[in-house]
């Protein structure tokens, strides 16, 4: 039973390499459940329940981000001609930039959220977490969904945008998105 278990989890694991994010995220879970048992915990108030939702949001942007730079580069030094090479060149140094901003607003989240975590609730906070994870996860494979059925031949460009539009889950993509710019941290 037990390997059966381990095996539905495996086949769960994102599909890209994090690199040390997941460490991360397993640290910051150890840090709540370690606290826990120390101090009495408080309810955490919906700004840190959201924070801790997007700092599982931006981790796993972060790890697909990483993901997607690797893949310019490889596609930049097999390019077939310089042009094409010097669009993958351009793309990576975009994703570079998008990683960038993405770093800053983790940091963000993380000094907001750290010295809170030990006063408290931990399993509010590896909820949030949890809940982070799973809508990230939705999202990309609405997206891959979407890209598949929305570069079907299409009469025109604006057909295009109609099949995107409605094809995505807006609830889920608005949340996850809303984590790039956490307007509710103080400044």
């Amino acid at each position: 039973m037990k390997r059966r278990i381990d095996k539905l989890s495996a086949a769960t694991v994102t599909r890209w390499p994090v690199r040390g994010q997941r460490l991360a995220g397993a640290l910051l879970l150890s840090v709540l459940s370690v606290s826990g048992s120390a101090v009495a915990q408080q309810a955490p108030s919906g700004d840190e329940l959201h924070s801790m939702y997007c700092v599982e949001v931006i981790r796993a942007e972060i790890g697909l981000q990483h993901h997607l730079i690797s893949a310019a580069d490889a596609a930049a030094s097999s390019a077939p001609t310089p042009a094409l090479r010097q669009q993958w060149i351009d793309t990576s140094a975009e994703l570079l930039q998008g990683l960038e901003r993405l770093e800053v607003v983790r940091y963000r989240l993380q000094t907001y959220m750290l010295p809170r975590i030990s006063a408290l609730d931990s399993l509010s906070l590896a909820t949030a977490m949890r809940q982070g994870d799973a809508d990230f996860r939705e999202s990309r494979a609405v997206a891959e969904q979407c890209a598949v059925e929305c570069t079907e031949p299409q009469a025109n460009s604006q057909q295009s945008l109609v099949c995107s539009t409605s094809c995505s889950d807006k609830a889920t993509l608005n949340r996850v998105s809303a984590c790039e710019k956490p307007a509710w941290l103080p400044p």
